[in-house]
């Protein structure tokens, strides 16, 4: 019973570590495209504004001591990563880029799951870890699936061109 408790709370971390993990970007839907990819002054500045938070998520890590330092780090490095990622693919759209982005969430996600499982030991730390890499595992399937779906598949006939062919 405390293995799925654990798994629980881990699951909800996980999720909730993911949405630090987002910018404050608006996103988009899956198989939604921007009306214009970002221009290149608004690109520009996006790398300078994720540069100084993290900057200042760095700064924010060094006022707590101990593992809680390393997670902090982790933590901010992963929401640095993604948030350049996610820019790219709002500068550059593309289903591969939109796809990229999510597999960057994904592992940055991992990362600050498996920092959080050294704080465990033993069997608690061996299934810690194994939930932050099923987790991670179904986020970069997702990832594949939505864009699949963005790009009408192999086949030219999945969601996105239903969307398209019912808009004529």
């Amino acid at each position: 019973m405390k293995f799925f408790s654990r798994a629980i709370a881990l699951v909800l971390f996980v999720g909730a570590a993911g949405a630090q993990a987002q910018t404050s970007t608006p996103r988009l839907l899956a198989g939604q495209a921007p009306a214009q990819p970002l221009t290149k002054q608004a690109y520009e500045a996006g790398k300078k504004r994720i540069d100084a938070e993290y900057k200042t998520d760095q700064k924010t890590c060094r006022t707590v001591k101990g593992h809680a330092r390393e997670v902090c780090q982790v933590e901010a490095k992963g929401k640095a990563d993604s948030a350049r990622a996610e820019l790219e693919a709002d500068y550059k759209p593309s289903p591969e880029a939109s796809q990229k982005a999510k597999n960057v969430i994904a592992d940055a996600n991992y990362d600050v799951a498996k920092k959080n499982c050294e704080a465990h030991k033993g069997d608690a730390k061996d299934k810690c870890q194994e939930m932050a890499k099923l987790a991670r595992e179904a986020a970069i399937r997702q990832a594949k699936v939505e864009k699949v779906e963005e790009t009408g598949g192999p086949f030219g006939n999945g969601a996105a061109a239903t969307k398209k062919s019912s808009k004529s």
